[in-house]
């Protein structure tokens, strides 16, 4: 529901708006995979701003809504969330493994679910 209003406020008056893709490291068990999603959501809270958005998509997959947010400042939220998870994970981003993370960020003439859609392709590659 709030990708649809935050889409709707993009379509209707051009503000910016992005959602990061986010695939946790896979190889885990059940068990790793569980505490790995947990620790990340515990980042999640102490990184996101009161109007982002968060959700599992899957058991390793989380989409983040970034109301007002432009594609630079997207990346931004996306590189302190992977050092925040490499801390997480007891060291530095050479030993461990890290966040795969695509972002979307519409264009003017471009709707935010065809820009998530297209993040969620260059995910899958």
């Amino acid at each position: 529901m709030a990708l649809r209003h935050e889409a709707a406020r993009h379509a209707r008056y051009g503000r910016p708006a992005s959602v990061l893709v986010v695939e946790l490291p896979g190889g885990q068990g059940d068990t790793a995979s569980d505490r790995m999603a947990r620790q990340f959501t515990d980042i999640i809270r102490a990184e996101a701003r009161d109007p982002d958005r968060a959700v599992r998509m899957g058991r390793s997959r989380f989409q983040i809504l970034l109301p007002e947010t432009s594609g630079r400042a997207a990346h931004a939220v996306a590189e302190r969330l992977q050092r925040a998870f490499t801390v997480a994970q007891g060291g530095s981003s050479a030993f461990r493994p890290s966040l795969r993370i695509e972002i979307a960020t519409p264009h003017r003439t471009e709707s935010l679910e065809a820009a998530l859609e297209s993040a969620q392709v260059r995910l899958r590659a």
